[in-house]
């Protein structure tokens, strides 16, 4: 038994045991997800085949599915540049995605459901390439350095004020300037 269920806008084929890779879904590691938007249901068999055919879903008809992994997917580089004009431009995207185990499939009195044992197989040999969420490449700064110099003199100016030393230098520069005067 098969169906083909609609999520993040795109249409996918899923039969039961099936591990599926969709757009981002909220949801935590192990939390079950079902789709109630399926738009086509069949039961092939060698004599005759059952179709079901959604205008547009499927009334009575769900599948369910657990979360088995939550990741980015692979960087797709995007390249802008105009010829003669030294004009280049380079982005990068990396597409949040979830991996799905479907569990079952379900239309009124047919069912199609993996067992158990059958799950603990394809767990054991499920092996996920989404990477999770990192910190940023780089760190955040104010911008150019006229706005930084500003940041640093209004820090001085309120420390002043206030009476105490304004802030030191981080550990790794003090120590690096005491090995030079070493």
């Amino acid at each position: 038994m098969y169906a083909v269920i609609e999520t993040g806008g795109k249409q996918v084929r899923v039969t039961a045991g099936d591990i599926i890779q969709v757009e981002k879904l909220t949801g935590d590691v192990g939390s079950k997800v079902t789709f109630d938007k399926v738009l086509f249901l069949s039961n092939p068999s060698e004599t005759n085949s059952d179709v079901v055919l959604g205008q547009p879903y499927i009334s009575d008809a769900k599948v369910e599915a657990e979360i088995v992994a939550q990741g980015r997917g692979d960087k797709v580089m995007t390249v802008k540049m105009k010829r003669r004009k030294q004009y280049r431009r380079t982005l990068g995207h990396r597409q949040e995605q979830t991996q799905l185990l479907i569990m079952s499939l379900s239309a009124g009195s047919k069912s199609s459901e993996i067992s158990a044992t059958d799950k603990k197989v394809k767990l054991a040999k499920f092996f996920t390439l989404l990477k999770p969420k990192g910190a940023a490449s780089h760190t955040k700064t104010l911008g150019s350095g006229k706005k930084r110099q500003a940041a640093k003199k209004a820090s001085s100016i309120a420390a002043k004020k206030s009476g105490t030393k304004p802030a030191k230098a981080t550990a790794a520069k003090t120590t690096a300037a005491k090995a030079k005067k070493a």
